[in-house]
């Protein structure tokens, strides 16, 4: 027997142990590293740059797990778990004791805003997939260099693999039937099937007939439950993540719908942005840039009649705000036009009325102030969105008085300045904080009513690419020389939200996770069955001049087979449960969720990481029992017989 095949010594190889933690603890540092290169220096879309950057780091643990398997002429066990315990240490350790005393930095950022769990949370699943990668790429090496030649052959191992699990083309086309109906008909109609046998059996017995049923191997059986449960997992794992991802789609849509895709502003407020129309100019220039428009923030109250709710106040341009932001579009009553014409606002009661009549019942305070006098000066008019006019009970025509803060200084101090307004149009969002809280008037009125003469708070910006936003507003800010300008981008003015929207799909797929965890330990009984099942013809092939790593492989490739259909079922029912909501449609109530049915949105790169997370743990599943018939001894085994 070559010297690689002995039994495993307890003593640490150096080399493997330093390899080993070397991949453990270096892999979260080359994707951190990577990241920030793809997506900061080159620029590529923050989705891409991450998967890239996950796939660098743990391509780089599998390296160097192999080459501890390599140095240490073994699977290396010990040293892997040595290395992640190292890197506990090294990560956990100084973050737990030292991170409420930090001050400043990102790292305060993530701590106080997401919490200690949050970020624990990404270090150990960090530091797991780490480990992970690095025991893939340390067995692999084993399973391929332990018999001391590079010998990456499988036929032999998968053809005795099969003959083991005894899935013929009959029962995977049984499982397929049943996939394809459904569990719950397919359990059933097996339940009724095993009724009739037995029905048929006792009638046969009664006649005094002698019947000869075929039982269903025990193997066969606890293979047949270790794909039920892969593919269970699979199943409510691609379900969930991809109604998550259709919520999160829906909200992105939304948002971004009301607002740019980025900003320019300048330090100092709105009273320094005056030269706004050259800076556009310089922003249409640069390449990415679909269009620019200037705009006016300010917070404000609003009062109709004896109602009375603060908002915020933008200005804007009715000629080329339709060309960044998509909510002109959404006007359910009124017309955008209406703001540069304001003479051509309809009186109250000629437009069409949206609301319930429950909203114009008497003593619901309905505004309807006194109009212009004739021949006199046009009242301003004002969008405004649903909720909002809801809460101030008025339509299209009515008269909305808007209060700054920001007036002029009197005898007694500041004093708040009002002008009225006519309501110009409605707009649903489908967002309530959008509906409830913004309010849209024509820029020149907005810098007359705070005193700004012809200054802006800022450019809005739409980019071609939505994704690459934050390097081409990283080039905006190179084509306007730096400061004093300042830019923005739809990901760092949404950051909390889609943090927390990310975070919670991250915690939900681990959850969920569980499930596929569960079946490979499913797996690992079934395996271990199989071991004790096929001790002699484990014994005749080591006789025979099988080595270590080629018996390994027989119960590896079982355990990925058992793992591989149980994962293809799994995204067949997942799809196709997802193409069933997506198609019939679960009803949500639109007044609560603000849509009307289920979101679903089927990633492939999701399916694909879910396959390739259930097909991970399904061969880690495989190492100890592969590694136990791999260590027995022919002779134990020739004895139990």
């Amino acid at each position: 027997m070559p010297a690689v095949e002995r039994a495993v010594p307890a003593v640490f190889s150096r080399r493997a142990f330093a390899l080993a933690g070397l991949g453990v603890v270096g892999s979260p540092l080359v994707a951190a590293a990577a990241q920030l290169l793809l997506a900061d220096r080159i620029g590529l879309p923050g989705g891409l740059a991450a998967g890239l950057a996950v796939l660098a780091g743990a391509a780089l643990a599998a390296l160097l797990g192999a080459l501890a398997a390599w140095a240490g002429r073994r699977l290396a066990f010990y040293e892997i778990a040595a290395g992640w315990l190292l890197l506990v240490v090294l990560e956990f350790g100084p973050l737990l004791a030292l991170g409420p005393r930090l001050r400043g930095g990102a790292v305060l950022a993530g701590w106080e805003s997401q919490g200690k769990l949050v970020l624990v949370l990404g270090l150990l699943l960090t530091s797991a997939l780490a480990a992970t990668c690095t025991f893939v790429g340390a067995t692999l090496s084993y399973l391929v260099l332990g018999s001391g030649r590079f010998d990456p052959s499988l036929s032999y191992e998968l053809f005795v693999a099969k003959s083991h699990l005894r899935l013929d083309t009959r029962t995977l086309l049984a499982l397929f039937g049943m996939v394809v109906t459904g569990i719950v008909p397919g359990m059933l109609a097996l339940i009724a099937w095993s009724v009739w046998q037995d029905r048929r059996e006792r009638a046969a017995q009664r006649r005094g007939e002698v019947v000869w049923r075929r039982r269903l191997p025990a193997t066969l059986l606890m293979t047949l439950i270790s794909i039920g449960g892969v593919a269970i997992g699979v199943w409510a794992l691609t379900v969930v993540l991809s109604v998550m991802s259709g919520f999160e789609a829906d909200l992105k849509a939304k948002i971004l719908g009301q607002n740019a895709h980025g900003m320019v502003m300048k330090y100092g407020g709105p009273a320094d942005f005056t030269g706004w129309r050259e800076a556009r100019d310089k922003v249409l220039g640069v390449p990415g840039i679909a269009a620019a428009t200037p705009f006016l923030y300010e917070e404000v109250m609003l009062s109709a009649g004896q109602n009375l709710t603060g908002a915020i106040l933008k200005g804007v341009d009715p000629a080329t705000v339709g060309t960044v932001t998509d909510w002109p579009r959404k006007l359910e009553e009124g017309r955008l036009d209406y703001l540069a014409h304001p003479e051509r606002i309809p009186p109250p009661g000629d437009e069409g009325r949206a609301f319930d009549e429950l909203e114009r019942r008497p003593g619901g305070g309905v505004a309807r102030a006194a109009r212009p006098p004739p021949g006199g000066e046009p009242l301003p008019g004002i969008v405004v969105g649903r909720e909002l006019a809801r809460s101030l009970r008025v339509f299209v025509g009515d008269v909305v008085n808007v209060i700054s803060p920001l007036g002029d200084l009197g005898p007694a101090g500041p004093q708040p300045k009002s002008r009225p307004f006519r309501v110009a149009g409605v707009f649903y969002s489908g967002m309530y904080e959008y509906d409830s809280k913004f309010a849209y008037v024509e820029l020149a009125a907005a810098q007359r009513l705070f005193g700004v003469g012809d200054a802006v708070t800022g450019l809005e910006l739409k980019m071609r690419n939505v994704d690459a936003a934050r390097p081409v507003t990283r080039r905006v800010l190179a084509a306007l020389e730096g400061y004093p300008y300042r830019v923005k981008d739809w990901g760092e003015m949404n950051r909390n939200l889609f943090s927390a929207l990310m975070m919670e799909k991250v915690v939900m797929a681990v959850i969920l996770g569980f499930i596929v965890l569960v079946a490979s330990f499913i797996i690992v009984a079934t395996l271990i069955m199989l071991v004790l099942e096929k001790t002699r013809e484990i014994a005749v092939l080591k006789s025979m001049g099988a080595g270590l790593a080629s018996v390994m492989k027989i119960f590896v490739a079982e355990g990925l087979i058992i793992g591989a259909v149980g994962t293809a079922f799994g995204l067949l029912l997942g799809y196709g449960t997802c193409a069933l909501i997506d198609k019939v449609g679960i009803p949500l109530d639109p007044e609560v969720y603000y849509i009307s049915n289920l979101p679903v949105l089927v990633d492939p790169a999701q399916f694909g990481l879910v396959a390739l997370a259930a097909m991970a743990l399904s061969y880690l599943a495989t190492i100890y029992p592969a590694t136990k018939a791999a260590r027995l001894q022919p002779v134990e085994g020739l004895r139990s017989e």
